[in-house]
């Protein structure tokens, strides 16, 4: 069949469709039509129903049993109820504390937390006088502004200062991050368990949002605090310069961290090892832009130096871009790990920390020997820094 005469057919049927649905309507739109879908039947019955009363018969005095497990209750919209929608609705996630090594333990008490120093902590910490002493330095040393100090009590509460979403305080990072920002006060009191375990209970006595009024349920406060707590303990476990030991002899080895990046390991303890860094990273071509004591990093920028720059200082190149990088510091049994990662904080790969390597782990070394020998006034040149 040829396609002129496929076309002739389809044609032909187009037309006698269309002639009859022309004829459908003209039936449909006559006085002739059939009225017998409009005659009600029985299935209509249902619509003259009556409610008939409760059939359930119960004794005398008994009454049934109703559960309210699911009934809403009746709430009446406030202002800051209305206020926790759309981008003004806190998000965020609970607060864990974090496991500390130095045998200290943060837990949750209600809308509050307490610090429980272990009978085997590493700061020797088994009365209140001397809790008491370590809080103080702790605060002064994150540089936390105090209302009030009561020493008979041993009770201390904070002045408004402003914290991020963790309850550590803002700083440039959590500035740049565009991270909320409250502004908060604390009391922390020293105290001791019936067992004779010594603690700090920390409570949040206000919290106002940046940007919104919204107000705190419990768990958010007690995010709050546990996120506190773990403040205060990574300051104590950095605050206690004097106490540092420091090897004669420091091994800096090339290794991986936690995360199976490449990184130097440092066998020395974490809190000399911060305090060397801000000497190495100042003596050395690499400038601190900004540091957080609560994150254990820095943020430095680095500008390329000629090959006799390093080596007129004892040391060879760095062999790094000018740029801004941002070095993490962690704790790896009594060793510490360093990790260096680039402005888009992704880590170096393994041939330019190895080609850090040789020039760094020498300039670590001549800082840990001058820190040795200078003991507290190695920190002092920072004090206009901080």
């Amino acid at each position: 069949m040829s396609s002129l005469k496929i076309k002739s057919l389809a044609l032909s049927l187009a037309v006698g469709s269309a002639a009859s649905l022309i004829s459908a309507c003209g039936v449909t739109g006559s006085d002739s039509s059939d009225t017998n879908l409009m005659t009600p039947t029985g299935y209509y019955e249902h619509a003259e129903a009556k409610v008939l009363p409760d059939p359930i018969k119960t004794a005398p005095g008994v009454a049934l049993y109703k559960d309210n497990a699911f009934a809403i209750p009746a709430v009446t919209p406030t202002e800051v109820s209305e206020g926790l929608v759309g981008e003004n609705m806190d998000v965020r996630p609970p607060v864990v504390s974090q496991v500390s090594e130095s045998g200290v333990d943060i837990l949750n008490k209600g809308e509050s937390a307490v610090v429980w120093f272990l009978p085997y902590n590493s700061f020797n910490v088994t009365n209140e006088e001397t809790a008491w002493r370590y809080l103080n330095s702790s605060l002064s040393y994150l540089k936390l502004p105090i209302a009030s100090r009561d020493d008979t009590q041993y009770v201390i509460r904070t002045a408004e200062f402003n914290y991020n979403d963790f309850g550590e305080p803002y700083d440039d990072i959590s500035k740049d991050l565009e991270a909320s920002s409250f502004s908060q006060t604390y009391e922390i009191q020293v105290g001791h368990a019936q067992q004779g375990q010594i603690g700090y209970f920390i409570t949040l006595l206000s919290s106002k949002h940046s940007k919104s009024s919204f107000e705190l349920t419990p768990v958010q406060k007690s995010s709050f605090t546990v996120g506190f707590g773990n403040t205060l303990i990574k300051a104590l476990s950095l605050q206690a310069k004097g106490a540092d030991v420091i090897p004669d002899y420091v091994q800096v080895t090339l290794g991986r961290d936690n995360n199976a990046q490449d990184a130097l390991v440092v066998s020395a303890p974490y809190n000399t090892t911060w305090n060397v860094m801000r000497g190495t990273l100042e003596q050395y071509g690499m400038s601190v832009e900004e540091y957080s004591i609560s994150r254990s990093t820095f943020t430095i920028k680095v500008s390329e130096e000629d090959s006799d720059f390093y080596r007129n200082l004892g040391i060879e190149p760095f062999l790094l871009e000018s740029g801004e990088y941002i070095v993490r510091l962690a704790v790896s049994g009594d060793n510490t790990l360093i990790t260096f990662y680039d402005e888009d904080d992704k880590p170096l790969n393994a041939n330019k920390v190895a080609a850090l390597y040789a020039g760094f782990s020498k300039a670590l070394a001549q800082q840990f020997a001058l820190y040795k020998s200078e003991g507290s006034k190695y920190l002092d040149k920072f004090a206009d820094e901080d």
